[in-house]
């Protein structure tokens, strides 16, 4: 297989969802590093619905309908401050107000514009034990994990996005299941001479506390699958431009799991970006990738793109 067909493309229609919060902050400062100019990039906000469940008084009314007046307003007012900053960076941009009233939630009103417009990449920031991060759990409920072709770029709320630039070290946390190769060509496809893209695969030692097989064939589990990681990761960075890298991590023996291991990685090694697959199969040695992803999720510094086993 050619490098060419192994590395995906550039994502060119990327949708920002943002509040008002700093979360939303870091992702737009991102977003504007992350793509490059010329990119086209579709900012959308959306104001939920503020009905009152039970019949109310009519001042009581009269105040819910100032209060989405006025939530219209500061949204209109932040897409067009957003919009003029990505505009300055070089990037075509656009701006989608959503007014819920037929009685979607914000994930499936943000699922369906994504699908709408063809969006190749969602950019959303994450209050990171709540709020937009349950869309990545993969629960056949919420509308963006059942859209299984949409990569998600997390920008952590604790990630200072002021000095961001392009991602330059990019790191990739593996298995050695099929899974993750759409997350491997995904990334790859940001590569530019400048950038290092390094994959690591953990083993999680922990495991064998609580594993019924055989202590030789665990090992040999172990083994099996961090060669086949690295045999994935190695064809698709054959020919990307830049440095590549391979290593074999190992969690602690208790205490510990892959999630942490992996963000310890990234801290260490000043990553830019994290990307990982959001699906894998579970066996002797393999993770969980939608509970490993789920919980990186939740703990990571650095942005994290999740790409699903089944790209765009």
């Amino acid at each position: 297989m050619t490098d060419t067909a192994e590395r995906a493309p550039r994502p060119r229609r990327v949708l920002v969802a943002l509040d008002s919060s700093p979360a939303s902050e870091n992702a737009l400062a991102y977003a504007g590093k992350f793509v490059p100019a010329g990119t086209s990039i579709r900012i959308l906000s959306v104001i939920a619905q503020c009905n009152a469940a039970l019949p109310v008084p009519d001042l009581v009314r009269h105040s819910l309908h100032e209060a989405r007046g006025s939530a219209v307003t500061d949204a209109r007012e932040m897409l067009l401050r957003s919009q003029n900053a990505l505009r300055n960076a070089g990037h075509h941009v656009e701006t989608v107000l959503v007014e819920l009233s037929d009685g979607r939630n914000n994930a499936q009103a943000i699922a369906q514009e994504a699908e709408d417009w063809n969006a190749d990449l969602l950019v959303t920031g994450a209050h990171q034990h709540h709020g937009l991060l349950r869309w990545i759990e993969g629960s056949t409920a919420e509308p963006l994990a059942a859209n299984r072709r949409l990569p998600v770029l997390v920008v952590p709320e604790s990630f200072d996005a002021t000095g961001a630039h392009e991602p330059r070290r990019i790191l990739f946390a593996v298995d050695g299941s099929s899974e993750v190769l759409p997350a491997l060509r995904f990334g790859a496809g940001l590569a530019s001479s400048e950038t290092h893209l390094r994959a690591i695969h953990v083993i999680d030692k922990a495991m064998r506390m609580t594993n019924p097989l055989p202590f030789s064939l665990l090992e040999e589990a172990f083994d099996e699958d961090a060669r086949a990681a690295r045999s994935m990761a190695r064809r698709v960075f054959a020919n990307a431009p830049g440095e590549t890298s391979f290593e074999v991590l190992s969690t602690c023996e208790c205490r510990d799991d892959v999630a942490h291991a992996i963000v310890r990685e990234a801290d260490a090694w000043r990553a830019d970006l994290l990307v990982m697959g959001t699906h894998g199969r579970r066996g002797a040695a393999r993770w969980l990738l939608g509970s490993v992803a789920r919980n990186v999720a939740r703990i990571t510094h650095t942005p994290l793109l999740l790409v699903n086993q089944v790209p765009r």
